[in-house]
């Protein structure tokens, strides 16, 4: 039975080895006023907050409505966002969502109600967001498909006119681990942690980086940071079952995917989780 998990879980590992991006949702829709009508420039910011409560935010990303007030983010951590939408001439607006991965795109309509005191534009309002929302599909879809050189090129575009999207770095890395140019992806994987050395993505994509490297011990060390990062993301728990299993330490594995199954265990990975688990 030992032999089992260790082969089950080694499938596991296989089956989340790609790039951070592999598991993403896609967050849009549409913002209008009182009377119905689109509302373009609007800023919206996702924040993942921490869960342990620290009342810090472990990502942010950061997009505008179109010239026809529809808007896009694409997500690669599951969980309950806080969605903020913000314009001038209009009433701030926050809601919870929840996300998510490998699950139907997530539609939103949001009305937003004038205020007499208009507030700062956002960080993108000078931006064509009906032109930026096509090119990170564009380039989501080039990445997806290994075309790594023609999704740099898309990112780096991206970066030059919207540097405030968080999650740009992170994508190129991806794509230079695709191309296993490792001392770039390390370099963009570290541009993302530059402001919060405990980014729970950037950890994470390190690990992947290592693991990458065939680098095990500095892959588990890194997961482990992200698990310690954010207690409430499966994907590194994941990936420290796979590694443990891997090594023969079945205790830590079964640790590891009892914990995945404690977070979520509707998810992909808790079902995972679960299966393996079974099969002790």
């Amino acid at each position: 039975m030992r032999n089992f998990l260790r082969a089950a879980i080694a499938l596991v590992l296989l089956s989340i080895a790609a790039p951070a991006l592999a598991q993403t949702n896609r967050l849009g829709g549409i913002v209008r006023d009182e009377t119905g009508d689109t509302i373009r420039g609007v800023t919206v910011r996702a924040v993942f907050p921490d869960p342990q409560g620290s009342g810090r935010s472990l990502f942010t990303l950061t997009a505008a409505s179109d010239d026809r007030g529809r808007f896009l983010l694409i997500i690669n951590r599951g969980g309950e966002w806080f969605i903020t939408f913000e314009a001038p001439g209009f009433s701030r607006m926050t809601l919870p969502v929840g996300i998510r991965l490998n699950a139907p795109a997530h539609n939103m309509e949001v009305k937003l109600d004038r205020n007499e005191h208009p507030e700062a534009f956002g960080a993108l309002a000078g931006v064509n967001s009906k032109e930026l929302s096509t090119q990170l599909s564009a380039a989501a879809e080039l990445l997806d498909k290994g075309q790594y050189d023609q999704a740099l090129e898309a990112y780096r575009q991206i970066k030059t006119t919207a540097p405030a999207l968080s999650m740009v770095n992170l994508q190129i890395g991806n794509a230079y681990v695709g191309k296993k140019s490792y001392p770039e992806a390390e370099a963009a994987f570290q541009e993302v942690m530059k402001d919060n050395p405990e980014e729970p993505n950037g950890l994470f994509a390190m690990g992947a980086l290592k693991e990458a490297q065939g680098r095990s011990a500095e892959a588990q060390t890194w997961y482990e940071k992200a698990a310690q990062a954010d207690g409430n993301w499966t994907k590194p728990l994941m990936k420290l079952a796979a590694m443990a299993s891997a090594g023969g330490d079945r205790a830590a594995a079964t640790r590891h995917l009892t914990r995945v199954v404690e977070i979520d265990p509707k998810s992909q990975d808790g079902q995972q989780a679960a299966t393996l688990l079974k099969g002790q």
